[in-house]
């Protein structure tokens, strides 16, 4: 099980510079939030409101 939390997941999206990293990030959260981990897509939304 990884211990890395959700906001560290989120706090490395907006450190990434490339946008493969970036997605790599993104991906993470959301494959997170469709297993039902607790405030993953919190952060996933918050992510996608950003970006439109």
């Amino acid at each position: 099980m990884c211990d890395l939390t959700n906001q560290q997941a989120y706090d490395y999206y907006h450190e990434v510079t490339e946008s493969c990293a970036k997605d790599y990030w993104l991906q993470f959260l959301k494959d997170r939030a469709n297993r039902g981990v607790e405030g993953a897509q919190g952060f996933v939304d918050k992510i996608e409101l950003c970006n439109n």
